[in-house]
């Protein structure tokens, strides 16, 4: 019986072989290979637009209107352009370079309070109003494939002009003064990039500017200057789309 069982399990065996090796042989799996990461190195043009909003302090030194008196304001409006830059990505890091070129559209004036008798509606008015500007910076960003999230800082150079004008009630023009020379400035922001093509790229980003301080002069119709500091500080809020060279 044994010997049976034994000559059983046997030819089972074989037969479980036999058709084992008659089995077809599946062959290797293709697996597709993963999508390329988006690559930020390169050059790049662009245009961007938004809003500014800035504020603004004229201090008089002189005292044609009361020594050491101050008055606040804010200028907004639009600002536009156009930039050139040059990433170079590093892994996950981007590095770059961009220079910036546009116009600020705004304008914004305030009056001196009384200091005899009572103000007429364009005695002691002291106002910024639209110029071009210019910016160098670095940025910084960190790559999450098509999408970088950037910090920027650098200096920024602008022609805006501030004035201080005193007309009296008949309309005559007592003291004028207008500063139009090119100020100095810094600037830091950030934002977002996103690639939604090979070649093109969206972008939002925030800036804030300091302008410093600038004096500015007021000459009489008599021939005396008057000096007055202005001190001027602003941050935008802007749109932009790039265009890269493949």
């Amino acid at each position: 019986m044994r010997r049976i069982v034994v000559a059983l399990l046997a030819v089972t065996a074989m037969s479980i072989a036999a058709n084992a090796a008659d089995m077809p042989v599946k062959g290797p799996v293709y697996k597709a290979p993963p999508p390329a990461l988006y690559d930020w190195s390169g050059l790049y043009v662009g245009v961007n637009g938004g809003y500014i909003w800035g504020h603004a302090t004229q201090t008089d030194i002189d005292g044609y209107n009361d020594a050491g008196s101050t008055i606040g304001y804010r200028p907004n409006g639009f600002q536009g352009g156009g930039h050139i830059g040059y990433n170079y990505q590093i892994n996950q890091f981007v590095l770059g370079v961009e220079g910036e070129v546009g116009y600020l559209a705004w304008k914004k004036s305030a009056q001196y309070g009384p200091y005899i008798g009572v103000r007429s509606a364009n005695d002691s008015i002291a106002s910024t109003s639209d110029g071009a500007y210019g910016v160098i910076a670095g940025r910084i960003g960190v790559a999450f494939n098509n999408f970088l999230v950037f910090a920027k800082g650098g200096g920024i150079f602008t022609g805006v002009k501030n004035s201080f004008t005193d007309t009296d009630p008949f309309g005559t023009t007592l003291v004028s003064g207008t500063d139009t020379s090119d100020r100095n400035g810094w600037t830091v922001g950030g934002g977002v990039e996103y690639a939604y093509d090979r070649n093109w790229v969206a972008r939002f980003e925030y800036a804030h500017y300091d302008f410093g301080t600038e004096t500015e002069t007021a000459t009489s119709a008599g021939g005396t200057t008057y000096r007055f500091d202005h001190k001027l500080t602003a941050d935008s809020v802007r749109v932009g789309i790039s265009y890269f060279f493949r």
